[in-house]
């Protein structure tokens, strides 16, 4: 029988159960995964308040295909939080002049 000291200056050669090692994996897993999730969330906010705050935004306009593979054009206001589709680039610039009359 070993002493308390002993037992204290030994290292721990206990078996693990694999099942509890898995768990302790799934959970590691599962607060890493709830840290993006909340690091993202903070990060829309800053961006939201910078974006609310900061000099007026501009809006952003990209190009994609449609599911029959026609072009499109995208447009988003973060200034308004509006967005919109169009056919053509004239409709875009329509409904930005649109953005600066109101």
């Amino acid at each position: 029988m070993r002493s308390p000291s002993e037992s204290l200056n030994q290292p721990c050669l206990d078996l693990i159960d694999i099942d509890s090692l898995s768990s302790l994996d799934s959970l590691e897993r599962l607060t890493t995964k709830t840290r993006l999730q909340k690091m993202q969330a903070l990060s829309k906010r800053i961006e939201a308040v910078l974006n609310r705050f900061g000099s007026e935004p501009e809006p952003r306009v990209w190009q994609t295909g449609d599911r029959a593979g026609n072009i499109v054009w995208r447009v988003y206001d973060p200034t308004s939080n509006r967005s919109a589709t169009f056919a053509s680039e004239a409709e875009v610039r329509v409904w930005l002049e649109e953005r600066y009359r109101l």
